[in-house]
């Protein structure tokens, strides 16, 4: 069998890194607030990227929303593009004919 490259495997795992690159604030953040709920600290759970982007950024409202919310749209990017991808992958296996490729066919000598 021929090796023929990464293809569609390596574009949905680099497609799923992005995700999860984007995602990765957001996850930090919720997984903070839920452990600090679960142990009830007496500080009330608070939102760790927001707080940490407060510091960061300042009272600068326009960078602290790209950077707030810059991670989400990138998410619905990356999303709609997966989405995409497997509706083209549907389209394409519907319109492919039922019948065999000439490589999957055996020829009589391989009887």
């Amino acid at each position: 069998m021929e090796r023929r490259g990464c293809g569609l495997g390596c574009i949905i795992a680099g497609l799923g890194l992005m995700l999860s690159c984007v995602l990765l604030p957001y996850i930090i953040s919720s997984v903070y607030s839920i452990l600090a709920a679960l142990l009830q600290v007496p500080a009330a759970p608070s939102w760790l990227w927001g707080d940490w982007l407060n510091t960061v950024v300042g009272g600068n409202d326009l960078v602290y929303m790209v950077f707030a919310e810059g991670p989400v749209c990138g998410a619905a990017v990356i999303t709609l593009l997966i989405i995409i991808l497997g509706l083209v992958l549907i389209l394409n296996n519907l319109a492919r004919s039922p019948e065999l490729d000439e490589e999957e066919v055996a020829s009589p000598d391989e009887w």
